[in-house]
């Protein structure tokens, strides 16, 4: 799967891409990289379902440097990155703190977002009320059973507010797609297929 490299705000940042059609960003949690979701299949199933798969380093993770983008500087990275990949409208994907970027950018152009999956994403409580503006969007959450990390409060903040919005439990800990990729690579594609709507 060829590496690829864009440079954003100064900053020359690596993803990797398969497929075509709709877009699909992915974001993985800190201690995480682009690759992540090259090794535990999603990337390709993805790509195979018919989507355009977009699997990027973060600044200050894998191959990208921290450049310009301190912390919780996320946001202002997506709106730079995402039109370098021709983004207009798609669905974002992001764990952990890559889930946290994910939800904030979808909260401030919910137009450009056709779907969210959002997996063990933290300190989404702080948002609360915010998430209403996403009702009728299709949003997947996906939680660990025993998620140490990122407390359900936050899959609840999001459920409690947006009607289709669905919960899907999956292996054990925060990580939980390295439990289970092939039950967490299945959710994901069946969501995409069955919810979506395309570009």
């Amino acid at each position: 799967m060829p590496d690829r490299y864009a440079t954003v705000g100064g900053v020359k940042v690596h993803y990797v891409e398969e497929g075509s059609g709709t877009p699909v960003v992915m974001m993985p949690g800190a201690a995480y990289n682009a690759r992540t979701w090259v090794q535990v299949g999603l990337v390709k199933a993805v790509a195979d379902a018919g989507f355009r798969a977009i699997s990027v380093d973060p600044p200050g993770q894998g191959e990208t440097p921290q450049g310009k983008y301190g912390f919780g500087g996320g946001l202002k990275f997506l709106e730079d990155f995402l039109p370098m990949v021709n983004f207009n409208a798609g669905v974002l994907l992001g764990a952990s703190l890559g889930g946290n970027t994910v939800a904030t950018y979808a909260l401030a152009h919910p137009d450009k977002v056709l779907g969210l999956i959002l997996v063990g994403a933290v300190d989404l409580v702080r948002h609360g009320p915010q998430f209403k503006m996403l009702t009728g969007k299709p949003i997947l959450l996906i939680w660990g059973k025993h998620d140490d990390v990122s407390p359900i409060d936050n899959a609840e903040a999001v459920m409690s507010r947006v009607n289709t919005a669905e919960l899907v439990r999956i292996g054990e800990r925060h990580a939980c797609y390295l439990d289970d990729p092939q039950g967490f690579v299945q959710t994901v594609v069946e969501f995409l297929k069955s919810r979506v709507t395309r570009a």
